[in-house]
């Protein structure tokens, strides 16, 4: 506590022996504090930088014109303007558009198949 007392005391003497560098020392302080609270009210606040949007807006999609229809003299079998799905392919169906697999062409496709599988996990434990 003595040395408190003793610091409290040196201040006391130093502020009494030199009071016009006091008042100018408490002068300039509160100049500083008034001028920084008038510019901070004065002062505009800074505009924040706004990224620039390089993908343009999305237009949704609407039909101004109905579809145009192929010429009918052009037109195979396969193409139909509208078609209704079956739950099931009839047998001429299926020996038309579906090839049974052989053997080979199985293993062949599991190889490449553990070959991509094998990339992907690499040295994975």
């Amino acid at each position: 506590m003595q040395a408190l007392d003793n610091i409290k005391e040196r201040i006391e003497n130093f502020l009494q022996e030199n009071t016009k560098l006091t008042v100018a020392v408490c002068a300039i302080l509160i100049a500083f504090a008034v001028l920084a609270f008038i510019l901070g009210a004065i002062s505009e606040p800074k505009k924040q930088k706004t990224k620039k949007n390089i993908f343009p807006d999305a237009i949704p999609y609407s039909a101004v014109e109905d579809f145009f229809e192929p010429k009918k003299e052009n037109l195979t079998e396969e193409y139909y303007f509208t078609r209704e799905q079956a739950p099931q392919w009839s047998n001429e169906e299926f020996d038309r558009w579906f090839t049974v697999p052989d053997k080979s062409t199985v293993e062949e496709l599991g190889k490449a198949n553990e070959k991509v599988a094998d990339e992907i996990l690499g040295a994975a434990p």
